[in-house]
């Protein structure tokens, strides 16, 4: 199984390997890694040796959350029309982007109009 890890963890994962450290290196100097693979001493060990063994997948922001579920709900409002549905759906969509207003965040085809989120269905 491949662990979520954190986007700095798999940046430091790939300096050591640059660096020509094997896995075996890697894993034997856990807890003693300085400046930029500092990040990987959050890790466990048997979540570092799953990741250097099976890969790892990045776990996404809070910010790549918020935008995939706000596409999902996007591609739903093509497919409800004209119903009480289609009324939550917009909800919910607005009570996102005043959500992220209010919290001074910005995401891109979520509460920052872009063009390309015009052509796509997604945004305003």
């Amino acid at each position: 199984m491949k662990p979520e890890i954190t986007k700095e963890q798999a940046e430091a994962i790939t300096y050591l390997r640059g660096l020509g450290r094997d896995d075996e290196y890697i894993l034997s100097y856990r807890g003693e890694y300085v400046r930029q693979c500092a990040v990987l001493n959050e890790l466990s060990r048997v979540s570092l040796a799953a990741a250097l063994i099976n890969g790892y997948e990045i776990e996404k922001s809070p910010e790549q959350k918020v935008r995939e579920h706000y596409e999902k709900l996007a591609a739903k409002r093509r497919y409800v029309p004209g119903c009480i549905d289609e009324i939550k759906l917009y909800a919910e969509m607005d009570a996102i982007r005043r959500t992220l207003d209010m919290l001074g965040i910005e995401i891109d085809f979520v509460n920052v109009r872009r063009e390309e989120a015009d052509a796509n269905g997604f945004g305003y």
